[in-house]
């Protein structure tokens, strides 16, 4: 006889394909009294924050500087395109692809219009691999002949990543989009009794999980599965290999040493003094659009900062050249950093290793 229930039966008793979602509904039985609510609680986070995907986070129109400015010909301003563009679904073939895409993917609508027809998701040109799953949803309306050229950027990732926290290297044309990336729309989960033997109060989960169309339920259900797993696994993996009491040892080892080697790498940055290091950047007489950058970037300290080649900084949004100059003055006349200097030679000492 076993003390602990395990489940035997898990199945799909609905599913259903709509136009602006896919649904199916889970069922999982017999698990022991509380398990459902432990189970189901535990995927619908998981379902609902870290499934990956690709989401549209940049709009690039020749000739227009920001969001807030209009196309000629087109009855939605700019503003409305984006927030229409942050409905597009984008498909991947193999969504464990999705963990090896770290730089944005090109896409392009170039396409002639006549004044009434409208412009669809579909007519985005997508790389292969990747395509359009919601091609009929409309992005604006077309009000005279003309030509479109619009270039947009996706990338991988997952949840809401707000605009001003993307990262990528853009011109003054570059316009940024919130990634949506989030396939999942909604998990409901429930819990029902069930009779094992003589015994009635058994419990049966069941999962109910709304998609976009760009992924099926039973694909988010995996990957969300999978994630789980992995997590449990790695504190398994210490048991088989060590024993208890020599994984905790071990564990208690490598937490020191970490802490240690964190204590020395705070230390010894660019072999300047800790209390310098530490130093806030609101000691710097910086513009506020330069200190608003760099706190965005979650930049508090002189540390994080000397951490960040230049090269680096003028990657963040509406970071600039003078703002830079800013800086390496302030380090400059304040501290006697040379800040540009500084990176040479630790690029050289790079070289000298390599």
């Amino acid at each position: 006889m076993e003390i602990l229930i395990k489940p035997e039966k898990f199945r799909i008793v609905e599913k259903e394909e709509q136009d602006e979602y896919n649904y199916s509904k889970y069922e999982l039985f017999p698990l022991e009294k509380g398990y459902a609510i432990t189970l189901g609680n535990a995927l619908r986070r998981v379902l609902l924050s870290s499934i990956p995907s690709l989401a549209i986070t940049g709009l690039r129109i020749p000739g227009k500087l920001h969001e807030y400015d209009t196309i000629k010909g087109i009855k939605e301003d700019i503003l409305e395109i984006t927030l229409n563009l942050k409905k597009v679904q984008l498909k991947v073939d193999d969504i464990e692809s999705l963990n090896e895409i770290d730089y944005p993917i090109l896409l392009s609508l170039r396409k002639k219009y006549k004044a009434g027809q409208v412009i669809k998701s579909g007519d985005i040109k997508t790389p292969a691999g990747v395509e359009i799953a919601n091609p009929n949803f409309v992005i604006a309306h077309v009000n005279k002949d003309m030509e479109v050229d619009f270039e947009l950027y996706a990338q991988a990732g997952k949840g809401f990543i707000p605009a001003q926290e993307l990262t990528f290297q853009s011109d003054i044309e570059y316009i940024f989009i919130d990634g949506v990336f989030s396939p999942v729309l909604k998990v409901n989960y429930l819990t029902e009794n069930i009779r094992v033997g003589r015994r009635t109060d058994y419990d049966k989960l069941i999962l109910e999980i709304w998609t976009k169309k760009n992924i099926t339920p039973t694909e988010a259900l995996k990957e969300a599965t999978k994630i789980l797993m992995e997590h449990f696994d790695f504190i398994s993996k210490l048991w088989e290999k060590e024993g208890e009491e020599g994984a905790i040892e071990q564990m208690e080892v490598s937490v020191e040493r970490e802490e240690e080697e964190e204590e020395e790498a705070e230390e010894n940055i660019f072999g300047l003094p800790k209390d310098l290091v530490e130093t806030q950047i609101d000691s710097l007489d910086l513009t506020k659009r330069a200190k608003n950058c760099l706190k965005r970037e979650k930049i508090d300290t002189i540390g994080e900062l000397l951490k960040r080649r230049p090269a680096d900084l003028l990657k963040i949004k509406n970071f600039g050249r003078k703002s830079l100059d800013e800086i390496k003055k302030e380090l400059s006349e304040k501290f006697d950093i040379d800040y540009e200097k500084l990176h040479q030679e630790e690029r050289g000492n790079t070289f000298d290793e390599a």
